[in-house]
Order: C-alpha cells, then structure tokens, then sequence
C-alpha cells in the first residue's frame, strides 16, 4: 500500500502537469520557483508566436521535465551521452 508521502508526491507531479495546460512554467509556479516560472512563460509566448501552439507545447514540455526531474528535455532525448560526463 502506498505511503501518504508516495500519495502526496502523486497529486504533486499531477498538478504541475496540468498547471503546464494554463500556462508553460506553471511547473515551476507549483514548486514555488518563480525564476524558472517566468522564463518559460515568456519562452512560451514567443514560441507560440512564432511556432504556433507546437512551440508552446514545446515549452511547456520542457518546463515540466525541467521541474519535475532537475534536467532541461533535450538532455533527456540525448540519452546516456550525458550521463556519461
């Protein structure tokens, strides 16, 4: 049975999710990094902009995989070259 930390952590990772549905670096907003926050709701808007909703996809995206594991997404795509440095 789950722990209510393990719960916590849960309702925790879902709420940044769905923050990123309002705005890119609502992530960030949720674990009170307001820095990170406004950064990427700026990218956002200007890739929105100038991509269209793929670039604020884009964004948000990385916001999340940003605030929830500590590494920006294109480190993630790389795979273990960067985990090897």
């Amino acid at each position: 049975m789950p722990s209510a930390t393990d719960n916590l952590s849960t309702v925790k990772t879902g709420l940044q999710f769905a923050s990123e549905v309002v705005i890119p670096g609502g992530s960030h907003l949720v674990n009170g990094d307001l820095k990170q926050a406004g950064i990427h709701a700026a990218l956002g808007i200007l890739a929105c902009a100038l991509f269209g909703p793929v670039g604020a996809i884009a964004v948000a995206a990385n916001s999340f995989a940003r605030a929830t594991t500590g590494h920006h997404l294109y480190e993630s795509l790389q795979g273990s070259e960067t985990t090897k440095k």
